[in-house]
């Protein structure tokens, strides 16, 4: 029986062995060309700067939001060909993530003016790698610091990562718009959109999920939740 049984099971791992392959080259195919694109875009940027020079406003402000649509597209791809060529799941600490994030944040000149609280008690891991933890945290971090007031909270708990802040928060509409679509609650370069949508992606990328909220500081609560394996899995 064993021998019948064993042509099989080496054709079902060749067979996985090449659908990991073809994942792989898909994912480097993505990152590739979603880096090639950043050049054009760079040059883009400085013709519709001189188009504005020209005193030609409204033809540039049609190129900057073009610009500013395609380099969301690259950004979000480029997120998502990073954390699907990481083959780790966890555990991770979050707390030696965030204070690191923390420290890169701090010398930004928005995060400069802004508080960070951190409760992450050692012990509480999330089920990502440092990389993904650090792809879906650094933006949700990034975007809280750019609208906070003074403060911003980070908490993590049993399979939970909570990032708010006192800022002006979002309506029930426009978290939809910018988690589901990408699209940015306000035009400015930064604004909220791309890092909330990038962290939902990712954070569904790890069979996880963002959920949007106000927080009881006023502004908005970013929470990426991992929910248990159930019972009967596996």
């Amino acid at each position: 029986f064993a021998t019948e049984v064993e042509p099989l099971v080496d054709q079902i791992n060749q067979l996985a062995d090449t659908r990991e392959a073809d994942l792989r080259a898909a994912r480097d195919r993505a990152a590739n060309l979603a880096h090639g694109l950043k050049t054009p875009l760079s040059a883009l940027r400085a013709i519709a700067r001189r188009v504005r020079e020209a005193g030609q406003a409204d033809m540039a402000d049609g190129l900057e939001q073009s610009i500013l649509a395609a380099s969301d597209a690259v950004e979000r791809e480029l997120a998502r060909a990073r954390t699907a060529a990481s083959l780790e799941r966890g555990p991770t600490e979050p707390g030696p993530i965030i204070e690191r994030l923390v420290s890169v944040l701090s010398r930004t000149e928005r995060g400069e003016r802004v508080e960070f609280e951190i409760d992450c008690p050692a012990g509480i891991t999330l089920p990502v790698s440092a990389d993904q933890l650090m792809e879906m945290a650094g933006p949700l971090m990034e975007n809280a610091a750019r609208y906070a007031s003074t403060r911003v909270r980070v908490t993590a708990r049993f399979r939970e990562l909570v990032i708010e802040d006192d800022g002006p928060g979002l309506g029930t509409a426009d978290r939809e718009q910018v988690v589901l679509r990408g699209q940015r609650a306000d035009e400015r370069p930064g604004g909220h959109g791309l890092g909330l949508a990038i962290a939902n992606d990712l954070a569904e990328a790890t069979e996880g999920q963002l959920v949007l909220h106000t927080s009881a500081l006023g502004g908005l609560r970013a929470q990426l939740i991992w929910r248990a394996p159930s019972a009967s899995a596996g």
